[in-house]
């Protein structure tokens, strides 16, 4: 098709004018081209490095040929990266396998002498640990200090102080590893670039500066995060879930707080504040919550509301912790049972909700509560599939080791950052499978 317009002639796409042909493609200003990014060889690199380091984490001792299979990574670039690994520390080599013919494999796990100070902060208590690369929590301490929410800077400053000097007690007796980093948990929701606490009406940390304060003392890398997105981590890196793209973990303690994974990823929310459900309203009336608002979630199903429904069965009572409630509980005592199931009754009328809008598959319980799971895990699973509108209700499981997944999880926040350099990237591969990594293997 040959068009003829005030000297321009145009034909199948070229152009010419006064004589000269040009190609349309060139007449097509730069600005509307379509870019593509290239990665270079060294993000391909890094990438492969990690997609190798979390198929070791997955499914150590494994062999380089396993790996190779694992991945989709040629022998030769497995075999190049792991010989790095090595030399940079991260990665050992262990035992030898055997096959029925040919060369035996040697098998590679992660370098356990790699630790992470991990501490779970909580009103009137904090608790230490020192956590290694694979989960193992190799030396635990508790630091007890008398403060309420609405204390002064001054007091909170000289508690967190005290706090510190046991995180370097406890880091000098393992001095013999290689510290990453300092993880905390913390009861209230942290502003991840900022590392300020947005928000905390439990705790006395929310007017100081809880990073700033820490880093006095310590000295070292911190990551600090919501207690249940903590604890999301936790089962990521070192429970049994990390292949689930739709979870969420309920941290069930002085108030309710919820970490949530949907389709792979954790939900943060604008100024990362969503998960804040303790405080959504359960109730027109109810106990005044420490948000200000009354009838919250967490007022009807929290360890101190279990706490008030003893009471009012027993106002003689002198129990001024949940543990002690949970000792009765464990005894058979009546009344704390009845106390306990009631607080259990709540919990799953909030689960129920969160299941219909968000559809987990799988709903993760953490505090010390699940030291009673044979007797509430039915509760929570029947009301669950009650108030169900679909044949499909989410697994409801106790995290893998209760309460010490606060601290696990505080760990995984620096062991992820440290150890995976593509800090968002995520491979998945299901345990015992050979499966591809999503995103597409880049070979170097």
């Amino acid at each position: 098709m040959r068009t003829t317009e005030k000297g321009r002639t145009t034909e199948k796409g070229r152009t010419t004018e006064k004589g000269h042909t040009i190609d349309r493609a060139q007449t097509i200003d730069r600005a509307t081209r379509p870019r593509h990014a290239v990665a270079s060889s060294e993000t391909a690199r890094e990438i492969n490095r990690d997609i190798l380091l979390h198929a070791i984490h997955l499914h150590q001792p494994v062999s380089r040929a396993d790996l190779a299979r694992l991945t989709g990574l040629q022998p030769s670039t497995v075999s190049v990266i792991i010989g790095q690994l090595i030399d940079e520390g991260w990665v050992v080599a262990g035992s030898m396998g055997r096959l029925p013919r040919g060369r035996r494999p040697t098998f590679v796990t992660l370098n356990d002498r790699h630790v992470t100070l991990a501490m779970d902060l909580r009103p009137g208590k904090a608790n230490l640990a020192v956590v290694d690369i694979n989960g193992k929590i190799l030396g635990r301490e508790a630091v007890a200090f008398d403060l309420k929410a609405g204390s002064t800077p001054d007091e909170a400053r000289t508690a967190i102080a005290h706090i510190a000097r046991a995180a370097r007690t406890l880091r000098a007796t393992y001095g013999d590893r290689v510290f990453q980093g300092l993880g905390v948990s913390v009861s209230g929701r942290v502003d991840q670039r900022t590392h300020r606490l947005l928000f905390s009406p439990n705790a006395p940390w929310g007017q100081i500066d809880l990073y700033a304060e820490l880093q006095k003392v310590l000295d070292t890398p911190i990551e600090m995060e919501n207690a249940a997105n903590a604890c999301l981590s936790a089962e990521r890196w070192f429970g049994n879930f990390g292949d689930a793209s739709n979870m969420i973990a309920i941290s069930v303690s002085e108030g309710i707080g919820a970490g949530m994974l949907v389709d792979g990823r954790v939900v943060r929310g604008r100024d990362d504040m969503a998960g804040e459900f303790g405080h959504m309203p359960l109730e027109e009336t109810g106990p005044v919550c420490g948000c200000g608002s009354v009838g919250c979630w967490e007022t009807f199903a929290s360890n101190r509301a279990g706490l008030r429904y003893y009471r009012e069965l027993a106002p003689e009572s002198t129990l001024a912790t949940f543990q002690e409630l949970l000792d009765l509980a464990l005894k058979g005592d009546i009344r704390a049972l009845r106390s306990i199931d009631k607080m259990m009754t709540y919990l799953a009328r909030g689960l129920a909700m969160l299941s219909a809008g968000l559809a987990p598959e799988v709903i993760i319980i953490v505090g010390d509560c699940t030291a009673l799971w044979p007797r509430i895990c039915p509760l929570l699973e029947s009301q669950l599939i009650a108030k169900s509108f679909t044949p499909h209700t989410p697994r409801v499981v106790a995290a893998m080791d209760g309460d010490a997944a606060r601290l696990r999880g505080a760990a995984a926040l620096v062991l992820q950052k440290v150890l995976f350099r593509q800090v968002d990237f995520a491979p998945r591969t299901v345990r015992g499978e050979r499966t591809r990594p999503d995103p597409e293997v880049v070979t170097a």
